[in-house]
C-alpha cells in the first residue's frame, strides 16, 4: 500500500474513519496521510498563517495525529487544502496517489444530498484509488 488519506474534519464520522483507516494501517504496514480541507469563502487569505481558522484546522489535524501516534501508526501531515472539500481532496489525491482513500460520510438523505452534494460521493466517483466510506 502506498499510504491512506483520511481527511479529517474532527467530526464523528471522521474520527470513525480515522479508526478505520489506523486497522488498515496496522494490518498492510502502512502510514496515513492526514489532510483538512479549509473551505474558502472569500472570508480569509490562504496565505494567511496566523489566521484563527488555520490555526483550528491545524488543532484538528494534531489531534488525529495524536490518535495515530497512540495506535502505532505512521502518519504524515498534509498541508491544508483550501476550497471546496471534494476538489481539496481530490487534489491531495492527485499529488500523494494514494492507494486508500478512508473518509467519513455525514449520511445525508436522498433530498439532501441531491441538494447539497456530498463531498465523498465527489471524490468516490473522480478518485482512481479504493475508496471506503465510514458513517
Amino acid at each position: 500500500m502506498a499510504g491512506i488519506l483520511v481527511p479529517f474534519d474532527g467530526s464523528k464520522h471522521s474520527l470513525k474513519a480515522l479508526h478505520v483507516a489506523c486497522d488498515l494501517a496496522e494490518k498492510y504496514g502502512t502510514k496515513l496521510f492526514l489532510l483538512y480541507v479549509i473551505q474558502h469563502d472569500g472570508s480569509f487569505s490562504p496565505s494567511d498563517l496566523h489566521s484563527q481558522v488555520h490555526k483550528d484546522a491545524q488543532n484538528i489535524l494534531l489531534k488525529a495525529a495524536q490518535k495515530a501516534k497512540q495506535r502505532g501508526v505512521g502518519y504524515e501531515i498534509i498541508e491544508f487544502e483550501y476550497g471546496d472539500p471534494a476538489k481539496g481532496i481530490l487534489t491531495a489525491h492527485d499529488r500523494l496517489k494514494p492507494s486508500t482513500i478512508v473518509m467519513g460520510c455525514r449520511g445525508l438523505n436522498a433530498t439532501e444530498a441531491e441538494i447539497f452534494g456530498t463531498a465523498s460521493r465527489t471524490v468516490f466517483e473522480h478518485a482512481t484509488c479504493t475508496c471506503i466510506s465510514v458513517k
